[in-house]
């Protein structure tokens, strides 16, 4: 009994090992079918697949079908418009009955699937993940001749950083689409970061990203120069823009002494006159000129000038305002790869024709790059060899015989690997089974004799024995014992 259990056993685990082996061998592996829609969309896939028999599996917000059925099943479910898009846009119109919708009820549907259509549009944009779209309708009446103006608003999250330029283009993509908006009456909201773009926002991109586009662009700027001297790969450049981050505004007045002008001149001239003499009254003599009359007197007039001038001076007003963004300080870096330039570095005149090309180079750059020393900027050019850096060959596209080791390569091995188990648990453990338990030496020897009768020749069976009792004495002797401690046995038992 224990042996047909122990057989069991094994055959179990052989039958086991078999269904293992042949599911690791026809199991297909899966392909990505779709992944990232709303929870809603996803249950109605699921729902399909289910329907149509097709073996799935979810990994977290993905939905994996058998590779061999990916595309068919893609193409049947998009037959069946899904998965819908969790956007709707002028589908939405499809759905308006024109008999039983008013038209503040048609108004609002149009605008929803203006909104959708919009939305659709910025979620195309690369870094977009998700965006909101409302668009405020003025619903005015239509015998009143103006009306509040249009605006609306774009909520958007974006993996990536939205640039102002960005942000602009959102504008007039929603202010074209409407009639009467305008671009700068449309808001683009990050929720992270805030108002984009909109009313009352600066339309200047903040110092930091302008540094690092014009460092991007003197670099290309200057390694395309570069490039045609050395060649491709044997420079490299490395430029830092130094902006200021402050707002100022400075207002000044400066004078002119030296160009006074004369704006206005007054001179006044006053005249008074005195006489002397006795008194009396007015007679015939008193009204005679001097030296006619009889009598005698004297007479003084006192003259007073004065002037008054008003110049004008030169003035001159300023008012600067210094805006975030403006250049402080350039550094250009460049390394140049000297194996290239064709001289030697260890000979004797080196040296001085190092020193040339590098002023060479210098003149080169500060002409190309546009700096100024009065303003602080700073070239550094050196000469140095560059580490030769392997370069991978192309490798061809792979044949059959790789496509479908890369395929079949890990179930294969599992396959084998399981053939291994099976042989090892058939051989190791089914046949010690199934062969016969250890012999008794008068079985053996009965075996022997009754062995050879088996064959075509037959001999004599008392020839065999002796045959056998010469070659085999121990054995001959402990069975020939044996014989008789059972015949002893059964005397005594009578």
């Amino acid at each position: 009994m224990a042996q047909k259990l122990a057989l069991a056993g094994a055959l179990a685990g052989v039958v086991i090992a078999m269904t293992m082996l042949m599911q690791g061998a026809v199991k297909q592996p899966m392909g990505l079918l779709y992944s990232g829609l709303d929870p809603m969309h996803t249950g109605e896939v699921i729902a399909e697949l289910e329907k149509r028999g097709v073996d799935y599996e979810i990994r977290g917000e993905a939905i994996f079908v058998p590779n061999s059925e990916r595309d068919s099943v893609r193409f049947s479910l998009a037959k069946d418009g899904l998965p819908q898009q969790s956007v709707r846009g002028y589908e939405l119109l499809d759905d308006v009955n024109g008999f039983s919708v008013t038209s503040e009820m048609y108004n609002a549907t149009y605008w929803r699937a203006k909104e959708g259509e919009l939305t659709r549009t910025i979620l195309a944009i690369p870094g977009v993940a998700s965006a909101r779209v409302h668009i405020g309708a003025s619903l005015r009446s239509g015998f009143s001749r103006s009306g509040p103006s249009q605006t609306a608003s774009v909520t958007l999250v974006a993996s990536n950083r939205i640039s102002a330029s960005q942000a602009e283009a959102i504008q007039y993509l929603v202010a074209l689409a409407v009639s009467g908006l305008e671009p700068t009456d449309v808001a683009v909201i990050d929720p992270k970061r805030g108002l984009l773009a909109g009313p009352n926002v600066d339309r200047m991109e903040e110092p930091g990203v302008m540094a690092e586009g014009q460092s991007s662009h003197l670099e290309q700027k200057i390694l395309r120069l570069l490039e045609a001297r050395v060649g491709p790969g044997n420079a490299r450049v490395s430029v830092t823009v130094d902006v200021n981050r402050q707002r100022q505004r400075v207002s000044e007045v400066v004078f002119d002494p030296n160009s006074r002008v004369i704006r206005n001149r007054t001179s006044n001239d006053i005249s008074e006159a005195s006489g002397g003499g006795g008194g009396g009254g007015v007679t015939v003599s008193s009204n005679l000129p001097q030296g006619a009359g009889g009598s005698s007197g004297s007479n003084s007039t006192v003259k007073n000038s004065t002037e008054s001038v008003v110049y004008d001076i030169n003035e001159t007003r300023r008012e600067t305002e210094t805006l975030p963004g403006e250049i402080e300080r350039i550094s250009v870096a460049v390394l140049l790869n000297e194996q290239v330039l064709g001289f030697d570095a260890n000979a004797e005149d080196s040296a001085p024709l190092m020193r040339s090309l590098v002023s060479d180079f210098e003149q080169l750059i500060l002409s190309g790059a546009g700096l100024n020393a009065d303003r602080g900027d700073s070239l550094t050019v050196d000469l140095m060899p560059f580490q030769e850096m392997e370069v991978e060959e192309l490798t061809p596209a792979p044949g059959l015989v790789e496509t479908l080791t890369e395929r079949y390569f890990w179930s294969a091995l599992q396959a084998i690997l399981l053939g291994l188990v099976v042989i090892v648990l058939g051989f190791g453990v089914v046949r010690p089974l199934l062969s016969q338990g250890p012999k008794t030496g008068l079985d053996t020897a009965a075996g022997a004799a009754a062995a050879p009768a088996l064959t075509n020749e037959a001999p004599d069976a008392l020839d065999y024995l002796k045959d056998y009792t010469r070659e085999r004495q121990d054995e001959t002797a402990s069975l020939l014992q044996e014989w008789l401690n059972e015949d002893r046995k059964a005397l005594v038992n009578e």
